[in-house]
């Protein structure tokens, strides 16, 4: 029976183990239990408080508190840790059997590494007694321990047991009973890897090694039958076998890391010769691995040999006969066998095609020789490292999009690309002009020039062709033009059969050419392609477009665009140079100011380098010019004087930036005479200087001259390139530009730019017609255009006269595209008289369908497209000429009147707005703020005399007409043997009116070419013109503005009740023919009233004469005069002449504005021609804008009517009376 044992009662259990564990505190209620280390640390601090509280005399501040607080902290933790480095410094650790960490559980350990820790590198110290220790016995160890206790072991070699052995005593000092640690003793080298020997003298042994090369693992393949089969063994033999197996293995694994470590050692020191005194050790190593190589070989063969029997007696219990020769089956190569190309790193999107790997393509290229200098300005534009990229995409791809921000070279490179490759070279395989569009003239000009420079001796091969320019011949292989100029070609040959390669440059200004381009080229591409597919002798064309903004989605996303792939856009640098950008604290108003007390801060304060200064137009450039050479002492005596001019839109098919730039109010006046009292939005305030202090070389000692010269792009061609000659010495170059600076050109020597921030744009009410010229903000992209210009030719810095706020808040990303915002009346008849569709056309922005609508009924107005959208006869005639389909049917009219050369000079006269200098520009007005001046008000008041006779003396024979009168101006100035002179009594635009005299060169040879009998040779006098004549170029004037006319107010169906009579011509209200206003719904019928300008002549008459209807060139609306204006300003109609009722009549027959009743009366029947009814009848006519509003009556007339066998309805074909 079992003894018994009690049952452990579970309370005495925890009672004994509470009583023998440990506690923190007695009382368990508390609410918190505070650790022992915690309490003594609190006490600690107590007690360091009050001694330091004792020391201190009076009452201590809070402040004084918490660093007391703080320095008790810090006391406390400077103890803790002296304490912890005391107690670390009473320890000390053999670090003799210490291991790198990356060795661990990698290997184990090597013999010589195990001989070592047994025998030990120096007698009688504690890690000597350790290593004797058996290898089953864990190495620990142990500080500050007896070790007397661990008897020293040896090892019997028979049974592998350990022995003890008499411990040797152990000499040791006086002092070793109270030193509870055993000192370690230092031999020299006992931190080798193997012990030091020394010589007699007592200096070390250094031996030299061979170097070993390590022995590869072999692994032997057994043949069959190869060693023949003994038997089995014994069993003491078989486990002896095994044993020898197992310690051949791990003594295998221990010599490769024994020689590992000694061919590292070898390594180190060096491959010198061996020595002869070797020491005995390593022979000993080496017989050792000799023999034990030779039993694991002998081992491996044995393992093998018991394998196979074993492996064909199991064959043979189970009845398998193995195939003894297997032998892999090798598959023959079919005779058309071809290998799988190695597969290679994808292609960068602009080389993946499969026309890179074309072979045929010939390897063609064109030799230039440049001099140093250009070819080493040429290696540092960013564009040149793409060329390979730029060139290979262009050769894979019909149309590729190359974008390169401001100052990357790619309007001077990428043509130079296209050239060495063989492009525009008649031997080569893409013959071919490079023709590459500009969008400005000055821009055109100046490139060819630079391109032509760099090229050498292959200069002469570049040429430009502008509207009144060229100077291209049979050798021309690089032809720079504007836009329009390569638009007109394409009307002229649709597949522009004389070039190879278009390059549309500047592509990110999106006028209205440059769309329309992109557009034609897109198919002309695809027509291309199509015939060198059909016939090898025509070769397809390359359409690189170039943009300076990353705004080209509309070029790389459009599938309407290009509909067969995606253009590659290929990427280059940005600028070559840094530009630092400098906003200003304030945004002033009055920003021509602002730019003059910046520029002469500047001009004091900033080192050597031009200045390039934006502003908005024309006037503000003189004016500023003016301000600056009174300022400084300047290199130039005189302004350069040119009249102010501009293209209409009747040239948008040949220049666009005749229409981008001009304007039709004076800069500081508004439209309809009245003086702007634009306030400032904040205050001038002195400013600091230190935006100029650029911390570069200092500012020059002697104050430098200036040298202002102007930029704008009705400047005269030669005086447009006055800003890329260099400056006189000891002078700093000033150009005062528009926005014709912002692209493309490279002025040298520009430092420093000013930006206005503002640009003065034509802007054009889609839905009015109302056309007016504002200064706006321009675009971000715009912005950083202009600050690009100060850094082409080195570091420069970029003056904003704005601040960030305004450009961050105020600026968009991109200008809206031109082509929404202008006519395209020219647009939508040039591409019907080609062909393509209007709506189906692939703009790159496409227009709304309003404005496209808006187009074709103009053009049906004119009578150039019929009712179903198709172009007549005379649509198709008026897209002969480089005009604005208004004037064509002009020119069209003249010449079926014999009035062909006084039609073509009316023409002329129109085309250029401001050809007579408008009186608010002359500075007729007394200033209000200056006080008066005699010598000053009596010039003003003999220039305002002069102003009013030379105005009289042209419009003797206009009467009313203003289109007579400058019919009439551009006649005498063709009598004229000093036309400067004239121009200047006569207060004209004299560059204007070169520009009138060239374009009716032009014009007399285009209607020459179409009518061979219509017009002699070019004559510029004309006989003066008789009454019926001038009487005539009336009714032809009034034709081409057929739709914009205008009707006195007091004769419409419900004349106006004036709540003031008028006293001037110009406070008399008009309706015009489509309201001038969106708000139809408007009750108030005064806000769709108009009134004349006070430039034309019907200004100066009287009420009572003024006649009931009128056509006009254009509605003009000034901007407000204040911010906050609460009456808006009036929309002013510029008179071209007055018209009857009859001559209505007789100009809108045939036109959808033309309506008649119902006959009344008799109907006469008339026989038929041609298929078609006609009848006689009297109807009641009237003249009708848009569908639904009401007509204006013109009477009763009796008229013949005719209607097609379709069952059309009956329509006006001739008045009778």
């Amino acid at each position: 029976m079992p003894k018994f044992v009690p049952r452990q009662r579970k309370h005495k259990v925890l009672a004994r183990q509470k009583d023998t564990k440990p506690t923190l505190n007695n009382d368990a209620n508390v609410t918190e239990i505070i650790p022992i280390e915690k309490t003594k640390r609190e006490q600690e601090k107590a007690a360091l408080r009050e001694e330091l509280a004792k020391e201190s005399k009076g009452k201590m501040s809070q402040k004084k508190k918490k660093r007391l607080e703080k320095y008790i902290e810090t006391k406390l933790k400077k103890d803790e840790n002296l304490a912890l480095i005391k107690k670390l410094a009473a320890q000390k650790i053999d670090t003799s059997s210490f291991e790198s960490s990356k060795s661990l559980g990698t290997r184990l350990d090597t013999k010589r590494i195990k001989t070592r820790e047994r025998s030990g590198t120096a007698s009688g110290s504690d890690h000597d007694s350790d290593s004797d220790v058996s290898e089953g016995v864990p190495k620990t160890i142990m500080n500050g321990a007896d070790h007397s206790n661990l008897a020293p072991r040896k090892f019997d070699e028979a049974t592998r047991t350990p022995v003890p052995v008499e411990s040797q005593p152990v000499a040791s000092s006086t002092s070793s009973t109270s030193q509870p640690q055993h000192q370690l003793s230092i031999q020299p080298g006992s931190g080798l890897k193997r012990p030091l020997e020394l010589d007699d003298t007592g200096k070390p042994i250094i031996q030299i090694r061979k170097r070993q090369k390590k022995n590869k693992a072999v692994v032997p393949t057994v043949a069959e039958g190869e060693i023949a089969w003994e038997g089995f063994s014994s069993d003491e033999e078989g486990i002896t076998d095994d044993i020898i197996a197992s310690d051949a293995i791990s003594d295998e694994s221990e010599d490769d890391n024994s020689n590992s470590i000694d061919s590292e050692i070898s390594e180190v020191e060096t491959g010198s010769e061996a020595s002869e005194d070797e020491s005995d050790d390593d022979s000993e190593t080496e017989s050792g691995t000799s023999m034990d190589e030779d039993t694991k070989e002998a081992k491996r063969e044995r393992s093998s040999a018991f394998k196979a029997w074993a492996t064909q007696q199991r064959n043979e219990a189970i009845g398998f006969t193995p195939s003894n020769n297997l032998t892999s089956a090798v598959l023959s190569k079919p005779t058309n066998f071809q290998p799988r190309a190695p597969e290679m790193d994808p292609l960068p999107p602009e080389l993946e095609t499969n026309t890179s790997t074309d072979a045929t393509r010939k390897a063609f290229s064109v030799a230039v020789e440049r001099t140093q200098e250009i070819q080493d300005a040429r290696l540092q534009l960013p564009i040149v490292a793409e060329e390979q990229k730029i060139m290979e995409a262009i050769h894979n791809h019909d149309v590729v999009v190359v974008w390169g921000a401001t100052g990357s070279g790619k309007t001077t490179q990428v043509p130079q690309f296209l050239y060495e490759a063989g492009y525009g070279a008649s031997d080569g395989p893409t013959p071919g002009m490079i023709g590459v569009t500009q969008p400005r003239r000055v821009a055109a000009v100046s490139m060819s020039k630079r391109v032509g420079d760099e090229l050498a001796a292959a200069g002469s091969q570049v040429a430009y062709q502008i509207r009144f320019d060229t100077s291209t011949n049979a050798k021309t292989a690089i032809k720079f033009m504007t836009d329009g100029v390569l638009l007109r070609e394409i009307s002229q040959d649709f597949v522009l059969t004389k070039y190879s390669a278009i390059v549309i440059d500047e592509a990110h200004e999106r006028s209205v050419n440059t769309d329309i381009l992109i557009g034609m080229l897109s198919r002309i591409v695809d027509l291309r392609a199509n015939m060198a597919k059909d016939d090898p002798k025509n070769k397809p064309l390359k359409l690189i477009i170039m943009s300076a903004t990353l705004r080209i989605s509309d070029f790389t996303q459009n599938k309407k665009l290009f509909r067969h792939e995606q253009p590659p856009l290929i990427k280059a640098e940005g600028r070559q140079y840094t530009v630092t950008n400098h906003f200003s604290r304030r945004t002033q108003r009055d920003f021509v100011e602002e730019s003059f007390r910046k520029i002469c801060r500047g001009h004091k304060k900033l080192p050597q380098g031009g200045m390039l200064v934006f502003l908005t137009g024309q006037n503000e450039i003189m004016h500023l010019a003016k301000r600056l050479r009174q300022a400084f002492e300047s290199t130039t005596g005189q302004e350069v004087k040119a009249g102010k001019v501009q293209i209409s839109p009747a040239e948008i098919p040949l220049e666009a930036e005749d229409i981008e730039l001009g304007t039709k109010s004076a800069d500081y006046q508004d439209g309809d005479g009245s003086e702007s009292e634009g306030s400032i939005i904040m205050g001038l305030d002195d400013e600091d200087d230190a935006e100029f202090e650029i911390g570069e070389e200092p500012a020059e000692k002697k104050e430098l001259k200036v040298h202002v010269l102007p930029l704008y792009s009705q400047l005269p061609t030669n005086q447009q390139m006055r800003v890329f000659e260099p400056p006189p010495e000891g002078s700093r170059l000033i150009v005062l530009a528009t926005n014709v600076a912002e692209t493309s050109l490279t002025i040298p020597g520009i430092r420093y730019v000013f930006d206005c921030g503002r640009a003065k744009e034509k802007r054009y009410d889609l839905t009015t017609g109302v056309q007016s010229f504002e200064v706006g903000w321009i675009s971000k992209a715009s912005a950083n255009q202009r600050a690009g210009r100060a850094g082409r030719t080195g570091p420069g810095h970029c003056y904003r006269l704005y601040s960030s706020a305004i450009f961050e808040r105020d600026f968009e990303e991109y200008s809206a595209p031109e082509i929404l915002r202008t006519p395209l009346e020219g647009v939508v008849l040039q591409l019907k008289s080609m062909g393509a569709p209007v709506v189906n056309f692939p703009f790159p922005t496409p227009p709304d369908r309003e404005s496209l609508q808006k187009a074709e009924d103009l053009l049906s107005y004119l009578g150039a497209i019929s009712h179903d959208g198709k172009v007549t006869t005379l649509g198709k005639e008026l897209a002969l000429y480089p005009l604005n389909p208004r004037f064509a049917r002009m020119l069209v009219l003249g010449v079926a009147r014999g009035l062909a050369a006084e039609t073509i000079a009316l023409v002329a006269a129109l085309s250029i707005p401001e050809l007579i200098i408008p009186e608010n520009k002359l500075g007729l007005r007394s200033p209000k703020d200056d006080e008066p001046d005699d010598l000053e008000a009596g010039e003003r008041s003999r220039l305002r005399k002069a102003y009013n006779a030379a105005q009289a003396k042209l419009s003797i024979n206009a009467k009313h007409s203003d289109c007579i009168k400058l019919f009439s101006a551009v006649c005498a100035y063709a009598y004229e043997a000093r036309p400067a002179d004239f121009c200047e009594d006569m207060f004209l635009n004299p560059k204007g009116m070169t520009e009138a005299s060239q374009l009716r060169h032009q014009l007399t040879n285009i209607v020459r070419a179409h009518r061979t009998s219509a017009i002699g040779a070019y004559s510029p006098k004309l006989s003066a013109p008789s009454d019926k004549t001038l009487n005539l170029l009336t009714q032809i004037c009034a034709a081409g503005f057929i739709d914009q006319i205008a009707m006195r107010a007091d004769l419409a169906p419900n004349p106006p009740e004036l709540s003031r009579k008028p006293k001037t011509a110009i406070d008399v209200p008009w309706l015009t023919l489509f309201p001038s206003q969106t708000d139809m719904k408007s009750k108030d019928i005064s806000d769709q009233y108009v009134y004349i300008h006070p430039s034309s002549l019907l200004a100066r008459t009287p009420i009572k004469n003024l006649p009931g209807y009128i056509v006009y060139s254009h509605l003009q609306r000034a901007a407000p005069s204040t911010i906050t204006g609460s009456r808006a300003p009036k929309t002013r109609l510029h008179p071209l002449a007055p018209l009857t009722r009859p001559q209505i009549i007789n100009l809108a027959l045939g036109t959808p504005l033309l309506q008649a009743s119902k006959p009344k009366g008799k109907i006469v029947e008339m026989p038929r021609e041609k298929g078609r009814e006609y009848r006689e009848c009297e109807v009641e006519v009237e003249l009708r804008g848009e569908k639904g509003t009401l007509g204006w009556g013109l009477g009763v007339r009796r008229v013949v009517q005719g209607r097609g066998a379709r069952g059309e309805g009956w329509v006006v074909e001739r008045i009778l009376g």
